[in-house]
């Protein structure tokens, strides 16, 4: 058996802000590589280079999808059905569902992110459900723009015309099943959460004055750093308003925002933090960039507390990767955090005042950080990615026979 695998992001190295799906592309081809489970191939874009990717505008962008559509799909055609199993890795960017299923070909689906789903709660606020809106527009998908069709019509030939699918929740499940309750009946849903990414090597912990609160992520809006800067504004703003001095943020205090600006609004949104971040002045806010390699362990092993404020998380890669080096999160809601943080290792917050209150009461408390890191670091280590990796290879066997 000959594995196929489709990746948009595909060739994305750690010095990249690509995202999750160029991240999880890269861990399984260096696990399946060491491992061997099956002949695997990774079909990656032929011309588009990772790093041009993360600049282009909605339309650009758009381009490159429908281009990578065609070029995946006849590359995939050349090969022998019977022989084979198509694993894709993106939906947007993934190749024509319904034209593989005519011609016999088995696909197994990867759900980084449910794009109807992002963006009913994303750009709709929330006011319409995802399985409403896909039965609203249902009728009139082939008419929509092209951009559209990306999101709505991909992803419901995706649902339609794979034989499996692979989501990290089971909440993300659900929606899936509410949404195209008729497309989903052919096909297996299943649930692996990714676990901890393996990291090489160890940090070293720069000392500094007040405690660190560190994010990791690209720069875009979706996430939700803005959330993180108004909850350490939030923080300052009780010195002017309680006598108690346990509510003042700690002298020192140091928020590290590490990553760079990526994909669509991602430098206006850099630029408007920047703003944000004038307006705190008992904490040093740092835009470190985006960091790999050493610099990636330094700062993880330099931090008491990591921040996850996105606002849309189907998993969280790098928010189990932070549990991996033991430290306690505080997370805004999202499936992926709800999914992944307990309460003896974390929180999960709904508005910026709460996230304030749970830092006050972290930093002050380096007796319950222990305790906490201890929970996360147990927590990472009975996750490994390893054990994802072999759920998926054993779920590919399974749909070849």
């Amino acid at each position: 058996m000959k594995v196929l695998y489709t990746a948009a992001h595909a060739g994305a190295s750690p010095t990249v802000p690509i995202g999750g799906g160029g991240a999880i592309c890269r861990l399984l081809r260096e696990e399946w590589a060491r491992t061997t489970p099956f002949k695997f191939e990774v079909v990656g874009p032929e011309e588009e280079r990772a790093e041009d990717l993360v600049h282009m505008d909605k339309s650009d962008y758009a381009g490159f999808c429908h281009r990578f559509r065609q070029y995946s799909t006849n590359r995939i055609l050349s090969e022998d059905p019977a022989s084979c199993i198509v694993l894709v890795n993106d939906i947007s960017e993934g190749p024509d569902f319904a034209m593989l299923a005519r011609h016999g070909y088995r696909v197994v689906t990867i759900w980084h992110v449910d794009v109807v789903a992002y963006v009913a709660r994303r750009y709709l606020g929330g006011w319409l459900q995802p399985w409403t809106l896909t039965k609203w527009i249902k009728p009139w998908e082939k008419r929509l723009p092209r951009i559209a069709q990306l999101v709505f019509s991909q992803q419901r030939a995706c649902v339609e015309h794979s034989r499996a699918h692979v989501v990290m929740t089971e909440a993300m499940k659900s929606t899936i099943l509410r949404c195209y309750p008729a497309e989903a009946k052919g096909a297996g849903i299943c649930v692996i959460p990714w676990g901890a990414p393996p990291h090489e090597g160890q940090g070293m912990r720069k000392e500094s004055i007040g405690p660190v609160l560190l994010t990791m992520s690209r720069i875009s809006p979706e996430k939700g750093l803005d959330r993180f800067l108004k909850a350490l504004v939030a923080w300052q703003d009780w010195e002017s308003v309680v006598l108690d001095p346990s509510v003042q943020v700690p002298f020192g205090t140091k928020a590290m925002i590490c990553g760079d600006a990526a994909f669509m609004k991602g430098r206006r949104y850099l630029a408007r933090l920047k703003v944000l971040a004038k307006n705190i002045v008992l904490a040093d806010v740092e835009f470190a960039g985006h960091l790999s390699g050493q610099a990636k362990l330094d700062a993880f092993a330099s931090a008491d507390v990591f921040v996850f404020p996105s606002h849309f998380e189907s998993y969280g890669l790098t928010l189990m990767e932070a549990l991996s080096h033991g430290l306690p999160v505080v997370a805004f809601a999202s499936e992926g955090a709800k999914a992944i943080v307990q309460i003896n290792f974390g929180a999960v917050v709904e508005s910026p005042e709460q996230m304030a209150n749970v830092l006050n009461l972290l930093v002050r408390e380096p007796e319950l950080r222990k305790s906490m890191s201890a929970a996360a670091r147990a927590y990472a280590e009975a996750r490994p990615f390893a054990k994802a990796a072999a759920e998926l290879a054993s779920l590919l066997v399974a749909t070849a026979r």
